[in-house]
């Protein structure tokens, strides 16, 4: 996963740079999902990878798809990510061009599984403490998972925060069998 992370981002960074420098961020974040959405897709996967389809025959592919949101820019770019093979990476550049989106929008799209219901109280002290931590603006989803015992783990990009008890119970463990 980290592997195809590294590969996608030079092509979000590059897609991003040019939307921000159109002032495109929003159309093409709603083009990359729903591409990335496309290439997610079992059958439409199998039909895109088959090897008698030339990189021109994938992007007309993709320009169904899109519909009129495809523009030439838009394109060139599923073109250069054909020629190179890397159109599988598109849900990871998805993802990396998000997060520069909301990184030059400062604000972090966190997400925390309890094992309990949260308060209300408890979620805006959470979200305070995390937008301190995170030096910007936090846009908070809550899930509860209650395999975690107790405790919450927190998600935001590739970091991760496991505070949980089921987290420290696996820690003993692997102490103890050592």
């Amino acid at each position: 996963m980290a592997e195809l992370l590294t590969l996608a981002r030079p092509y979000a960074k590059a897609a991003f740079a040019f939307a921000s420098e159109h002032s495109a961020t929003d159309n093409w974040s709603n083009a990359l999902q729903m591409l990335s959405a496309a290439v997610q897709d079992e059958a439409f996967a199998a039909y895109l990878n088959r090897p008698e389809l030339t990189p021109v025959e994938q992007v007309s592919v993709f320009a169904k798809v899109l519909g009129e949101h495809q523009g030439q820019e838009l394109s060139n770019f599923l073109t250069l990510l054909a020629e190179n093979n890397r159109l599988t990476l598109l849900p990871e550049i998805e993802e990396e061009y998000e997060l520069l989106k909301s990184q030059n929008n400062n604000t972090v799209d966190v997400v925390i599984e309890s094992a309990f219901p949260m308060t209300s109280v408890q979620e805006q002290l959470l979200t305070h403490a995390l937008e301190k931590r995170f030096n910007a603006a936090v846009s908070v989803t809550v899930e509860v998972n209650p395999a975690l015992i107790a405790g919450v783990v927190i998600r935001t990009g590739d970091q991760v925060i496991d505070d949980s008890a089921l987290n420290k119970l696996e820690k003993m463990r692997t102490r103890l069998l050592a």
